[in-house]
């Protein structure tokens, strides 16, 4: 039986904001993996997305999700060279798909709720607003050279994480990223106050859709 997940991304809004201090990752870092860098600097990612048509391999025609909100915060590590993602949480307003993530993978989703309204978000853990942006998409997509900080920050194959203090990565496959840039301010960033982190990047990007595919867990 095939094994793993298809989806659908959209509506991706990155934003990165310089870590000050990296020993403090250090305690979610899963085993034989390492903190990535990009010009000697780390970085915290914040995406906002939406997932849509998620489908099990095994049963492709069938549509688990079709259509729920994201918003997750999550560092930049490599494993034997490849390059991954580290998620520190992920916000979504789907209870089935946060308790089968938990359950099944191991990862920090929490249930929150959210509301959109063309280029505006604002995300609620608890009935207490927990982040609140407005952007704009400035430019056409494009695939970014790979020496730049938006390739460096979107193609990344793997997810890891560690879970009854097992560490595990899941492979993810998609085609190469086209992104826009874009503008963004945000009125309320309280995800990320637990985190001692400097200025945001000045690049923000966009991604209108990318289809993905995420394999079977293996653990490390």
């Amino acid at each position: 039986m095939k094994k793993g997940w298809m989806q659908t991304w959209k509506n991706l809004l990155f934003q990165h904001f310089e870590i000050t201090d990296r020993e403090y990752f250090t305690k979610y870092l899963p085993k034989d993996c390492e903190f990535d860098s990009f010009d000697g600097k780390y970085y915290l990612g914040l995406v906002l997305m939406q997932m849509s048509d998620v489908r099990h391999k095994s049963m492709e025609n069938f549509v688990w999700f079709k259509n729920y909100n994201e918003l997750n915060v999550r560092a930049y590590i490599t494993h034997k060279g490849k390059r991954g993602v580290l998620f520190l949480s992920l916000d979504v307003d789907s209870l089935v798909s946060m308790i089968g993530a938990r359950v099944f993978y191991g990862l920090p989703y929490r249930a929150a709720s959210f509301e959109r309204v063309a280029n505006n978000a604002s995300v609620f853990r608890k009935s207490s607003l927990h982040f609140q942006v407005e952007y704009k998409v400035l430019t056409k997509p494009k695939r970014f050279p790979k020496d730049s900080f938006a390739f460096w920050a979107t193609e990344r194959y793997f997810f890891a994480n560690t879970y009854l203090g097992v560490s595990f990565m899941g492979q993810i496959t998609h085609e190469p990223w086209e992104l826009s840039e874009a503008r963004a301010t945000n009125s309320d960033l309280s995800v990320l106050k637990p985190y001692d982190l400097g200025q945001r990047v000045p690049d923000v990007l966009f991604c209108k859709e990318i289809k993905v595919q995420t394999n079977a867990l293996k653990r490390i």
